[in-house]
């Protein structure tokens, strides 16, 4: 299937355009710190050849997306990546289930609050200040931006599971983040404010039983405030997207979906 790539008002774009007429609502598939839209380059085809129209981007200065300055960008906070997603949602020009991991859940959770969404699918979530768990300490420099892990580090966070091959690329496409965003995540929740009572779509919460970064327990619980449906992978790490059983994991999403209204 031949992705197609293009910029929308400084956003990169990969568009997999569904398989025949499209017969299911459009997914948008929302990063998390430290990635791009390349983390969904096996869920486009795989939701495409469903009947959805699907839609990867990056967040600005992310990988192909419009740079920012620098003293601009060490101030973003995750939570303005939903400039990023409102301009993309406007390109779609219906409105979508979206498909988000880690930082990018906060976003798209967010952004519901004043955006009708059909559905979010919220993989390793991050937590708001109402199922916030302990804060990592993290030793940050505000004012420069934050680089990728070493590549140990990047593998037990980000990359468990995955061949050392595959993690080798995938570490080799990590951009620099926001410390400021690297911050609030560390955090685990206690800087994220979202209003429950505003939140749009019925929504599925996904844990991994090995993830270090969002730990089960805190997306249980973020799953129970939010009232979302809840699905707990004892043998996944924080990367389900990549880990080579990821069609499990999508085929789980995909049965959801499946179930649920519109």
């Amino acid at each position: 299937m031949k992705i197609e790539q293009y910029l929308v008002n400084g956003v990169f774009v990969q568009h997999a355009p569904a398989k025949g007429v499209a017969t299911a609502p459009p997914i948008v598939f929302v990063h998390g710190g430290s990635h791009g839209s390349w983390l969904w380059e096996k869920w486009l085809p795989y939701f495409a050849a469903q009947g959805r129209e699907c839609f990867a981007f990056s967040w600005f200065n992310h990988t192909g997306s419009h740079g920012l300055p620098t003293e601009q960008f060490v101030q973003r906070s995750m939570l303005d990546a939903t400039e990023e997603l409102d301009i993309v949602v406007s390109h779609v020009g219906e409105t979508p289930v979206m498909v988000a991991h880690s930082m990018g859940a906060a976003v798209v959770q967010k952004y519901s609050e004043n955006h009708p969404v059909r559905a979010q699918v919220l993989l390793a979530p991050v937590a708001c200040t109402e199922s916030a768990g302990e804060a990592i300490p993290l030793p940050l420099d505000l004012s420069v931006p934050f680089p990728p892990m070493p590549y140990e580090m990047a593998v037990e966070w980000f990359l468990a599971g995955c061949s050392d091959t595959d993690a080798r690329r995938y570490y080799s496409l990590m951009p620099d983040e926001s410390p400021r965003a690297v911050w609030e995540a560390a955090q685990r929740g206690a800087a994220i404010e979202i209003d429950r009572t505003r939140v749009s779509g019925p929504t599925l919460m996904v844990a991994g039983g090995k993830d270090i970064v969002s730990p089960a327990h805190l997306v249980r619980k973020h799953a129970a405030h939010f009232g979302a449906d809840y699905l707990f992978l004892a043998d996944r790490a924080h990367s389900l997207i990549l880990e080579p059983r990821w069609r499990d994991v999508a085929g789980r999403v995909s049965s959801w979906l499946s179930r649920t209204a519109w």
